[in-house]
């Protein structure tokens, strides 16, 4: 099975590492697209009691802290799992 198709042109030789890099690229880009998903998803549903045309400030505010407060576990996470 050739774990290269994909990732290099044709007749290109890519080697392991260039390989790796680019699948960490590609997970790190998911990561990041999956998190905000899920912070806008919980985030919304906490703090939007009546969707309408546009944001109250109090929804602005709970939907900024609820951000804030995301962003900051997930340093938390990274830090504690960088460290390990």
């Amino acid at each position: 099975m050739d774990f290269n198709k994909g990732f290099s042109k044709p007749g290109e030789k890519v080697d392991d590492s260039q390989v790796m890099e680019q699948v960490q690229n590609q997970l790190r880009a998911q990561f990041v697209q999956e998190f905000y998903q899920t912070v806008r998803d919980k985030c919304f549903k906490m703090c939007i009691s009546s969707p309408g045309s546009s944001l109250s400030n109090s929804d602005q505010k709970c939907l900024n802290k609820c951000m804030d407060r995301y962003q900051d576990a997930t340093n938390v996470i990274t830090k504690v799992i960088i460290n390990q």
